[in-house]
């Protein structure tokens, strides 16, 4: 964990994985996060992705995206819940909701109601869609939003595929978590600087759209849209483009300054040959005959295996890149050396979690407090309020929060 958020208070109104995620960047970065969770299950995620039913490599985006928060088990929709809230957040520095227009203004946590009593309050929305438009209140999830809808499914998606990629889990609710982290942290800094609290937004559309900008921005200018080009038409030239190996594997070769890197390949792969063939000799010339040069190179490629390509390649100058399985990114010596993979000690064992992208100091975050059961510090944070043991065993008989007291997470009935 770092601390270039601490002191700082957020409190989460969150489901799912979009807005959580971008609570548990706060928490890495020192801020103390408290998620709000309703006391009969907490966020719906706990329930599809770590029931006792559920997939193992699906309960891992619990911790992953809750890891080092506190939770506190309250019902918001009821008067003296939605009261317990307002005095958490009357305090607090960040308010971070998943929760669309309709139901905030239906809880009474929109803006307004929230600024009444917290005047220096940064407010911070995720949503599926933004907040202007036709679809501002409709939900959304990031294969539709942030996948689908932007483009990027179809600029995925090979030129002699029959059907569209699928998104890649949480690939684009990550990234949106991760932004609108972003987007809190340089509220902060604006409010130090200015007094000044700020409402802060991201959608999952938004997001798609800058991960898709620059296909986007060619498609609004009328320029050709470098994404819908296949292998053999590579829309740079034919060393920027994707290779097979022998055993059935693929190298990416990211030469973007062509003449820069092509000698060097050339002689590494055993063909000094092609450096004076008048169809390769410049970067013009393999771009004119990028048909022949991708036949050749590809010849090439598929003579040896891709662990036989590392051995060649090692040190090589160009950038190139093997197409990594997960299994075996996991184990890269330069993933590892980034220390982002850690693993996180909870009531079943360890679970793995990825620290966020950001480095301070240039030491990794370090190791990270595992995800909270649901309603695990509602008594240490309710009574940090002034609330008293018997006031918190009443509110919990009448269900409007849940106290965790036992050792296996579940939530006493009162």
């Amino acid at each position: 964990m770092y601390d270039v958020m601490a002191g700082y208070r957020v409190i989460e109104l969150s489901l799912w994985t979009f807005v959580p995620s971008a609570g548990a960047v706060c928490s890495e970065w020192g801020a103390e996060v408290v998620k709000v969770e309703h006391p009969n299950g907490g966020d719906p995620q706990r329930k599809a992705f770590a029931g006792p039913h559920s997939p193992p490599h699906l309960r891992i985006m619990v911790e992953h995206v809750n890891h080092g928060k506190k939770s506190v088990a309250i019902d918001v929709a009821k008067p003296a819940g939605r009261e317990l809230l307002l005095r958490l957040t009357g305090d607090a520095d960040v308010f971070l909701t998943s929760f669309l227009a309709p139901a905030r203004r239906r809880l009474g946590v929109d803006v307004r109601d929230l600024r009444q009593g917290n005047r220096r309050l940064i407010y911070a929305r995720g949503t599926g869609h933004g907040t202007r438009g036709p679809d501002a209140d409709a939900g959304g999830y990031d294969m539709s939003s942030g996948w689908a809808r932007p483009g990027l499914a179809t600029e995925l998606m090979p030129e002699s595929a029959t059907e569209p990629p699928l998104c890649p889990p949480a690939i684009v609710d990550l990234q949106s978590g991760f932004n609108l982290a972003s987007g809190i942290a340089g509220a902060l800094l604006r409010r130090e600087r200015t007094g000044e609290a700020s409402v802060v937004d991201v959608s999952l559309l938004s997001s798609g759209m800058w991960l898709a900008a620059p296909n986007l921005l060619a498609a609004s200018s009328g320029q050709r849209v470098l994404g819908t080009t296949g292998r053999l038409d590579p829309p740079i030239h034919p060393m920027v483009n994707s290779y097979p190996t022998a055993d059935g594997r693929w190298i990416y070769f990211v030469f973007l300054e062509a003449d820069r890197y092509w000698e060097e390949f050339c002689r590494r792969a055993g063909r000094e040959d092609l450096i004076e063939d008048d169809r390769f000799s410049s970067a013009e010339a393999r771009l004119r005959n990028r048909a022949a040069c991708i036949r050749e190179v590809g010849l090439i490629t598929r003579g040896k295996t891709l662990q036989q390509w590392k051995e060649v390649l090692r040190g090589n100058e160009g950038p190139w890149a093997p197409a990594a399985l997960v299994t075996e990114a996991i184990e890269d010596e330069q993933v590892q050396a980034t220390g982002l993979l850690q693993a996180v000690k909870t009531d079943e064992g360890l679970v793995p979690v990825m620290s966020s992208p950001v480095e301070y100091d240039e030491h990794p975050a370090g190791q990270p407090a595992r995800a909270p059961r649901v309603g695990e510090h509602t008594e240490e944070v309710l009574s940090a309020l002034g609330l008293t043991a018997r006031e918190l065993g009443r509110m919990h008989d009448q269900h409007v929060i849940g106290l965790d007291r036992n050792d296996s997470g579940l939530i006493q009935d009162g």
